[in-house]
């Protein structure tokens, strides 16, 4: 009859949505990046993933451009425990210093060559973005360069 064939296909469909329910809550982690403090969230070493360059001339923008990658091994951004700073993009050498975090949202660091300093924008256990606003990078004189940081780990 009509309710024999449908009943089978109902178990079998409900089966189903419990299954696929039970597998998608499964592989949900929880980020509890934010449980710690960002001291101790931002330890370790980053691949850089992204840096892409806004130029400004009087306001308006004339340049949204992503740096090509050429990694010699590897792009890198290494923050220590102890305040130790590596910076590698594009080139066999790093730039190492040291950082600090000024107020709430901010990391400045301090190498020989150039001092970094981000507005860290997302801060999570795989993720670390920030932004620098330069008003004199010689590359664009008289303009203002955002820079956008993407690193991932």
């Amino acid at each position: 009859s009509y309710f024999e064939m449908k009943t089978p296909f109902t178990a079998i469909l409900i089966a189903g949505l419990f299954s696929v329910s039970a597998i998608l809550s499964s592989c949900a982690k929880p980020d509890h990046s934010a449980d710690l403090p960002k001291e101790q969230q931002i330890v370790g070493e980053w691949w850089i993933n992204r840096i892409e360059l806004n130029v400004y001339s009087g306001g308006t923008l004339m340049i949204d451009t992503i740096l090509k990658q050429a990694p010699k091994p590897k792009n890198l951004v290494k923050f220590q425990e102890n305040g130790g700073f590596e910076f590698r993009f594009n080139t066999t050498t790093s730039n190492i210093g040291t950082y600090q975090f000024v107020g709430s949202d901010s990391i400045v660091s301090v190498t020989p060559a150039i001092t970094y300093r981000w507005k860290m924008l997302t801060l999570t256990n795989v993720l670390l973005t920030a932004k620098s606003t330069s008003t004199n990078n010689p590359a664009y004189p008289g303009s203002t360069v955002e820079t956008f940081y993407t690193f991932i780990r």
